[in-house]
């Protein structure tokens, strides 16, 4: 599960954790135009410090090849996995089909995992027991993950009633655009082109 902040053990300083909903798209419409639902895929997030931004973010899980080649037998045999999917709530087709899909994505896969909010490879993942993660302006204070379990909603979900902002990558983990709207009757997404901010030539 993924915390909700990070507190400083001693002074208490609270960073607030980055939203772990993110996609990658796996379709051929170009960002901009409506893209279907059907080919948008959760990433596997951890939540990482990006030694480059200097701040907290969600880089991408990527685990080894076999540990997707294990979940999709354990899906075919109608186990339930948490990795790379969380299947619990999804019939045994539409799991086989999400699990078989990211199979086929790590297997094609040539780039190395990337922190979410620059594209770097230079972080360090925050849900590690050792080494702790020190507070850099605080003499003894560690950063230590703190949980919030919100209630229930029942109300529309993201980019119904206001835009979802969600961002989006391709499947190298380069982000391209955004969710915006929501179109239930068709099953698909409004998106906005959307770049990493690049460093100005000198």
């Amino acid at each position: 599960m993924i915390p909700s902040r990070y507190t400083c053990s001693s002074c208490n300083e609270s960073l607030a954790v980055p939203d772990a909903e993110n996609y990658y798209y796996t379709g051929n419409i170009s960002i901009g135009m409506p893209v279907d639902n059907d080919d948008l895929y959760l990433i596997p997030v951890r939540p990482a410090w990006c030694k480059d931004c200097a701040s907290l973010c969600m880089a991408e899980n990527i685990r080894s090849i076999r540990d997707f080649e294990n979940a999709y037998e354990a899906v075919r045999s109608g186990k339930t996995v948490e990795y790379p999917r969380e299947t619990e709530n999804l019939d045994n087709e539409a799991a086989l089909h999400e699990v078989k899909t990211l199979l086929q994505w790590r297997m094609s896969r040539r780039r190395a995992a990337r922190a979410l909010c620059c594209g770097g490879e230079n972080y360090q993942f925050m849900d590690v027991s050792l080494p702790l993660f020190k507070h850099a302006e605080c003499d003894f204070g560690y950063m230590e993950a703190r949980y919030l379990w919100p209630g229930s909603y029942n109300g529309p979900g993201p980019g119904v009633n206001s835009p979802a902002n969600i961002r989006l990558y391709d499947p190298e983990g380069e982000l391209i655009g955004q969710l915006t709207w929501y179109k239930r009757e068709e099953n698909k997404w409004d998106t906005e082109k959307l770049s990493y901010p690049r460093a100005v030539e000198e």
